[in-house]
């Protein structure tokens, strides 16, 4: 597949990704993975980065955003419940460890490794159709189902 990828001169999101992580990363004399230079300069570029739809994001997108960031300057939105992208190597544990780890904003841990906003008012639907949707996926939403527990 990839040689007639080639041939046609033809990308796909997939190839895009894979090519960025090789802009920024690259093995050293030990074997071990570390950023590039160009990755170092993006560290000190990015004040904040900013990722929507975090739960449906793969390994190679986790690596990409890791690597470009300080450490402290990420913020992630996203809905666990709505992950839709698994057929794309899409992890929502990558969400679900950070939203375990991170402390609530209410207990603004400066120590930790990440604080957390819960956001549940919704302002997009009807309160019947939440209350529809929400008896209905009570009882077919489980952590085994879903890798989580639908609940309040």
């Amino acid at each position: 597949m990839f040689f007639r990828k080639k041939e046609k001169n033809i990308l796909d999101f997939n190839d895009i990704e894979h090519y960025a992580l090789k802009i920024l990363v690259k093995k050293d004399e030990e074997e071990n993975y570390v950023p590039t230079d160009i990755a170092l300069n993006y560290k000190e570029k990015f004040t904040e980065i900013a990722i929507d739809e975090y739960q449906d994001s793969n390994l190679v997108q986790e690596y990409i955003l890791t690597t470009i960031s300080n450490g402290n300057n990420i913020f992630m939105v996203g809905d666990v419940k709505q992950s839709i992208y698994k057929f794309r190597q899409a992890r929502p544990e990558l969400f679900l460890d950070k939203y375990e780890k991170y402390s609530n904003v209410d207990e603004m841990n400066l120590e930790a490794k990440g604080n957390k906003i819960q956001l549940f008012k919704n302002f997009r639907s009807r309160e019947n159709i939440l209350d529809t949707t929400n008896i209905i996926f009570k009882d077919i939403m489980s952590k085994e189902l879903g890798d989580i527990d639908y609940t309040e």
